[in-house]
């Protein structure tokens, strides 16, 4: 073994110990959270022929890792069951469902994921996320406030989306004054400390 090898070979034990002490220095991932369903909500509104609408997204899961002196490593990975959406009007949910909107038999879920670092504003932090809907995938930014709280946190946020980027509603329904173009969506994750990985 050479000396430059065996340099290498020090250097790789030395930094696996570190990081099994727990020693300043080491790599360490931003804290895991996990979602608190009952008090969390994902939502949008839509706007038909001048009425807004809310429709609700019952089943989502989340993976988040957060912290704002890290984040390097901070992630936010969200996976949506679109056959929970619920607006309230049996007859525009059962409209969603078809292949002209999310077409559920062939996209049931939706997925967002944040790519690369976060990044820290004056407002807040921010993550660039691909979001990808009806297999259509958009970049798009993310701003959202972090609010510490008792055994955890709450990340609240709210975006603009066009339906059209994503393939929703085509022929006479992409047609604005009958379907807004325009989607806000509203996200409140209340957030409680994963359980340490077995």
């Amino acid at each position: 073994m050479t000396v430059a090898t065996r340099l290498r070979f020090a250097l790789l034990v030395s930094l696996l110990v570190q990081a099994a002490a727990g020693v300043p220095g080491a790599a360490a991932a931003a804290p895991a959270y996990e979602v608190d369903r009952a008090q969390s909500s994902l939502t949008f509104v839509g706007d038909q022929q001048g009425e807004k609408f809310i429709g609700t997204i019952r089943s989502f899961r989340a993976a988040i890792r957060y912290s704002p002196s890290d984040l390097a490593t901070s992630l936010l990975d969200v996976s949506m069951d679109l056959k929970s959406i619920d607006t309230k009007n049996s007859e525009r949910d059962a409209a969603l469902a078809t292949a002209v909107w999310f077409d559920y038999a062939h996209t049931p879920v939706a997925t967002f994921r944040s790519v690369g670092p976060l990044r820290a504003t004056k407002d807040g932090a921010v993550a660039d996320a691909d979001l990808v809907i009806k297999g259509k995938s958009k970049r798009i930014t993310f701003p959202f406030r972090w609010t510490p709280a008792a055994g955890g946190a709450a990340l609240d946020a709210k975006v603009s989306l066009d339906r059209l980027d994503f393939g929703l509603g085509a022929g006479e329904w992409a047609d604005d004054s009958i379907i807004g173009h325009r989607v806000d969506v509203i996200v409140h994750l209340a957030l409680k400390p994963a359980a340490p990985s077995p």
